[in-house]
């Protein structure tokens, strides 16, 4: 095998690594970017726990057919493309929406999130979503209001007694 085969096989055997411990893949295009605006973007969802890598389309697809990925994802394959790999792609997908935000060049073109294809539009309510961590305190307030409610009303009837008793005890002086 010669050594640019090897090089292909090696980059691909990595890109289905990548794709394996990924929870979300983000497929961007990012023509017109120059280098220093892609590596503040990589350094940006470095912060995040994602990583931003270029790999030829023709052997991404070819990663993507060895894990039977299907054909709508391996169709925004083309032209400049970027893929972004995260575990935690709520926080990766905010960064790529205030990038492009601010990059009008730079573009979302699609993902696959969770084994599932995921348009433009999926992706940008996704940006919508809080942090996991704002999802999580939110779901302990939820859970935690009714507990609270319940509390305050086995309370309440102790309140309204000590109240009327300390009133009938004033009019008793």
């Amino acid at each position: 095998m010669s050594e640019k085969r090897e090089k292909k096989t090696l980059v691909v055997k990595e890109a289905i690594s990548k794709i394996r411990e990924s929870v979300g893949i983000i497929v961007t295009n990012y023509q017109g970017l120059n280098v220093a605006q892609v590596n503040k973007l990589r350094r940006e969802l470095e912060k995040v726990g994602a990583q931003y890598k270029v790999l030829k389309n023709t052997l991404t697809k070819k990663a993507l057919e060895e894990l039977a990925i299907n054909s709508n994802f391996k169709s925004l394959f083309t032209g400049v493309t970027g893929i972004v790999f995260s575990v935690d792609f709520v926080s990766a997908i905010k960064v790529l929406a205030q990038f492009e935000k601010e990059n009008e060049k730079f573009k979302i073109t699609g993902g696959y999130i969770e084994q599932k294809t995921c348009s433009v539009a999926d992706i940008k309510e996704i940006s919508k979503l809080g942090s996991k961590q704002e999802l999580i305190g939110r779901l302990v307030v939820l859970i935690n209001t009714p507990i609270q409610r319940l509390v305050n009303a086995l309370n309440g009837p102790q309140k309204n007694l000590v109240t009327v008793l300390a009133a009938v005890e004033k009019t008793k002086k």
